[in-house]
């Protein structure tokens, strides 16, 4: 059984396929596609490509699980042998996933839900309202506590585990992705409603206020910060490029044209990791040498990325 190792996983919603690339050589080494991959043939919905996977995270021993926005499921798949092992239904177009001991975390946008799935019988044990559309969710683990997006709802909604509370955090503008470092809020807000410029909100979760926010022209999808929360990067789908931005000073640093439509992005070491819906590839990019690196052809429309 080959080990994966140093291997970068991209989720390919437009061609229901799930991309393994080899970081070390820089090359895509294998391809998982959805539709010929079902080993419990009764549970799936129909024989089409119409699975739609989104966003993507692993497990342990070569599993991964993929929220699959087209068939309102999720898939529990094996790298290794290119099968996918398990499928359970959740809410109407889930989007993004999060594990936490023993259990995954489901966003269902048209449901203004999350399912809670049980892993170990891989069944949906309760499935909980939040606001409108919701759509990304990080999982804060200084606080055992759940952030979830809510896309339409302008607002966040925080699900605290330990104490099995919950509370609704009101913004400004609508957030799409939201991270989370230390007790930092970050929240990407493309415009929506009269929104013309996006915003990158910062926000303390400990003093529950906005600390700043920092104009970006363009839709802004996605970030990562540095080891040193000082920098992030955010990735933008209208303008094709990467900004580089100050989190001291709370201004734009500097830009990097990425070209297509960048938009979700991990990091590993020096590199940013950068999926590009447009030309359908994934995008290396050294920040150290503010440089491209190299581009991957992937599947159609790839978004979810994770390395393994």
């Amino acid at each position: 059984m080959e080990l994966l190792g140093n291997k970068l996983i991209v989720a390919n919603t437009g061609s229901d396929s799930i991309s393994i690339i080899n970081i070390d050589n820089r090359s895509l080494s294998d391809t998982v596609h959805l539709s010929e991959s079902m080993k419990v043939k009764d549970k799936t919905t129909s024989s089409g490509p119409y699975v739609g996977p989104h966003h993507i995270c692993f497990k342990e021993n070569n599993i991964i699980y993929s929220a699959n926005s087209y068939n309102n499921s999720v898939y529990k798949i094996n790298i290794d042998t290119k099968e996918t092992e398990d499928i359970v239904f959740v809410g109407s177009f889930p989007s993004h996933l999060a594990l936490h001991n023993g259990f995954i975390y489901v966003t269902n946008s048209d449901s203004n839900s999350i399912s809670v799935i049980e892993e170990k019988g891989f069944n949906v044990i309760e499935n909980i309202p939040v606001g409108e559309r919701p759509h990304d969710i990080k999982l804060d683990k200084l606080n055992n506590r759940l952030y979830i997006s809510n896309n339409n709802g302008f607002s966040v909604d925080m699900i605290d585990l330990t104490l099995n509370i919950e509370k609704k955090i009101d913004l400004k503008y609508n957030p799409v992705h939201v991270e989370i470092e230390d007790n930092i809020m970050f929240v990407l807000s493309p415009p929506s409603n009269g929104l013309v410029d996006s915003r990158l909100v910062i926000y303390s979760l400990e003093e529950e206020k906005t600390i700043n926010e920092i104009y970006v022209s363009g839709v802004i999808v996605d970030m990562v910060t540095l080891d040193n929360k000082e920098v992030a990067y955010v990735t933008n789908v209208e303008d094709g490029n990467l900004y580089e931005i100050d989190l001291l000073e709370y201004k734009i640093k500097s830009k990097y044209n990425i070209g297509g439509m960048p938009n979700n992005i991990i990091r590993k070491n020096d590199e940013l990791f950068i999926s590009d819906a447009l030309y359908n590839r994934v995008v290396i990019f050294n920040y150290i040498q503010c440089r491209i690196v190299c581009s991957i052809n992937v599947g159609i429309e790839p978004n979810g990325l994770i390395i393994i």
